[in-house]
């Protein structure tokens, strides 16, 4: 089988608990068993020294507005290099949350949208955004406990799901649905993928 010659770059988003991490590790695996060499990246990413601080920033309504989006940036400016490097020598690189993340939660908190695009400007571009899109109902049906600041608040995620979905209408992103089954959802997203891609599924 021809593999691709340069890492596309996919990116899964959505509002806190619809599934984005589930579905952005099934869809690595499925194009693995295809042959494909397939990176695999989340953010935030949690173990790293900022990481550390957007882990505490997250639980901490001491730390303001700007100086969280600012770190969250921090921590995918940390994770640059290896973005890179996995483009360059994967055929795929699947991504759970990335720049967009920032940006509809950023607007949400009340931001400028120019301040906060200008934050990670200069870091790679996804080739192909998933909006995962679930009811706030769903979403803190799927996590009762141990909730963050953003996750608490229901008209805050409320408002993240309305700039999610207008940041999809003007990007031209792909949307699903996310409250079916994770199969459900798994294999609308394989599908867009496989048609973008031309993915020979022989499945």
């Amino acid at each position: 089988m021809q593999l691709l010659r340069k890492g596309r770059f996919i990116v899964i988003e959505g509002i806190d608990q619809s599934g984005k991490k589930t579905q952005s590790i099934l869809l690595r695996n499925r194009l693995k068993k295809k042959g494909y060499k397939v990176g695999y990246i989340s953010f935030p990413k949690y173990n790293t020294s900022i990481g550390k601080l957007v882990k505490k920033c997250l639980h901490d309504d001491s730390f303001s507005l700007e100086m969280s989006h600012i770190l969250l940036s921090a921590n995918r400016w940390e994770s640059e290099k290896e973005i890179r490097y996995k483009l360059e020598n994967m055929d795929f690189v699947v991504c759970n949350r990335y720049c967009d993340s920032n940006i509809a939660y950023g607007l949400a908190n009340g931001l400028k949208k120019e301040w906060l695009e200008n934050l990670d400007l200069g870091l790679p571009k996804s080739d192909l955004t998933i909006l995962i899109d679930i009811p706030i109902t769903e979403s803190v049906l799927r996590k009762s406990e141990n909730r963050d600041r953003y996750e608490k608040d229901k008209k805050f995620l409320n408002n993240v799901k309305s700039r999610y979905k207008k940041l999809a209408t003007k990007n031209k992103w792909s949307r699903i649905k996310g409250n079916k089954s994770k199969e459900e959802v798994s294999k609308e997203i394989w599908n867009l993928v496989v048609n973008k891609y031309k993915i020979k599924d022989v499945n």
